[in-house]
């Protein structure tokens, strides 16, 4: 068996082919809403952020990535102004081409490095999505999104955080075999307390902490991250077996998902936090 396998599984680089049928990521977009939690606590959030601004206001999503959380909102909202950015040239090619595809003329990308951003004062709300733990300086990062945002504006902010697991299979599967966070560079693990004092230190008011990812949350992610990151590891008749085995899970993985969106959580893996200028 070759472990080695491209890294693009992992990496949010989707087939070439979307360039030139963008419409088709829409199945994309729903894969991950029926695979991940964070995106129902996402989703919601934004959704009530957006209807408590007066349009016309301006939203920046750093580090964009396909889209998926500017793209369905954008096209209902067409007095408003939305702008990704992302570092990777094949997400913005692809989102300039969606936009392109769907003549929505009031979205903007742009390829660049957060830390990079020089905009002053021009976004009522800036989205930042598990981005921030890969960043190359987590304070000028953060610092840069600040300049940006108007006063009184919104940063959704949501982060990864204490690492902990359940299974000790999936452990040793993360130890052994190529995942998200083998190929990513500069990966952080935050807590609750420094990353609220990071953001007090770029002058940022924490007004709204959501725990995410408790018990049940986590139980969900290592089981359907076991299939992926054996799905990726092996040959195609193993990938054929891992995927009726995931189906077999899936029914668990979805309760589980429910049940850590609708319960308390008191403590998790995962951490959304409304921070105003």
């Amino acid at each position: 068996m070759n472990n080695k396998k491209p890294q693009h599984f992992f990496t949010h680089q989707y087939p070439s082919w979307l360039l030139n049928h963008p419409q088709w990521i829409h199945l994309f977009y729903a894969f991950n809403y029926f695979l991940q939690l964070r995106k129902w606590y996402i989703t919601k959030r934004l959704s009530k952020l957006l209807n408590s601004k007066t349009t016309p206001y301006r939203l920046l999503d750093a580090g964009c990535g396909e889209g998926q959380f500017l793209f369905p909102f954008a096209a209902s909202r067409k007095t408003a102004f939305f702008k990704g950015i992302d570092r990777e040239r094949s997400n913005i090619s692809f989102c300039n081409r969606y936009a392109q595809h769907y003549g929505l003329t009031h979205i903007l990308f742009e390829e660049i490095e957060t830390e990079q951003l020089k905009e002053k004062e021009l976004y009522d709300i800036i989205l930042c999505i598990s981005v921030l733990p890969y960043s190359k300086n987590d304070e000028v990062f953060l610092s840069c999104l600040y300049n940006a945002m108007k006063p009184g504006g919104d940063l959704l902010l949501y982060v990864p955080v204490n690492n902990h697991t359940i299974l000790p299979f999936y452990k040793k599967i993360m130890q052994r075999y190529e995942n998200y966070e083998s190929v990513q560079q500069n990966q952080r693990i935050y807590h609750e307390a420094g990353l609220i004092k990071l953001l007090q230190d770029c002058n940022f008011l924490v007004t709204e902490k959501t725990k995410t990812y408790g018990f049940f949350g986590k139980l969900s992610n290592e089981l359907l991250n076991i299939h992926l990151i054996l799905f990726n590891a092996y040959s195609f008749l193993f990938k054929i077996i891992i995927f009726f085995s995931l189906l077999l899970f899936y029914p668990l993985i979805l309760l589980c998902m429910l049940l850590d969106y609708t319960l308390p959580v008191r403590s998790g893996n995962g951490l959304m936090i409304v921070a105003r200028k």
